[in-house]
């Protein structure tokens, strides 16, 4: 119970962490957003934030499928705006052996590279099998969620970080 409790806290503090970032100069107008539209707004913020930035020829396509490859740059937008966020608690880098599943010239590795060394992505996450696939929701969910375990476990202290003091002398209860 207390772990979850601390997960949730832990996460619900993330998520504001992000809202509070500055927002940075970009272009939030979409040709296919119109003003009026129900994710309006949500759209300007994630690209103010530049968690999300558009396609070159001034559109969102938000009802177009996202692909993995998508998936993984604004994960990996999303997670640098959170870690930056929290810069100043102890980072843990976990020892991960998984190989980026693209070539070093491909416009997604360093995005994928940076998922996978901060342990953010496992060898077993969907997110690494058919790259080019369209994402589905089960898919994003357990990115998602596997993203937010591994934020978490790499910025809470662990019991065994902690200076716990020696045990004082028994205390009454009478």
């Amino acid at each position: 119970m207390f772990r979850i409790a601390r997960y949730a806290g832990a996460i619900a503090s993330m998520v504001l962490a992000v809202l509070a970032l500055p927002s940075l100069a970009q272009n939030t107008e979409f040709k296919d957003v119109p003003p009026d539209h129900w994710a309006a707004e949500a759209v300007k913020e994630v690209v103010a934030k530049g968690i999300m930035k558009g396609f070159p020829d001034g559109t969102f396509r938000g009802e177009q499928p996202v692909t993995r490859y998508e998936l993984a740059v604004t994960l990996a937008r999303f997670m640098r705006q959170v870690e930056e966020s929290l810069k100043e608690l102890k980072a843990r880098t976990p020892k991960v052996s998984i190989a980026v599943p693209v070539r070093p010239q491909h416009w997604a590795f360093k995005d994928l590279q940076f998922l996978i060394s901060r342990g953010y992505v496992s060898g077993e996450s969907p997110l690494l099998r058919d790259l080019s696939k369209p994402a589905d929701p089960d898919t994003v969910s357990a990115v998602l969620a596997q993203a937010v375990i591994g934020l978490v476990e790499r910025y809470t202290i662990s019991p065994e970080d902690l200076e716990i003091p020696e045990a004082g002398p028994p205390y009454r209860m009478d």
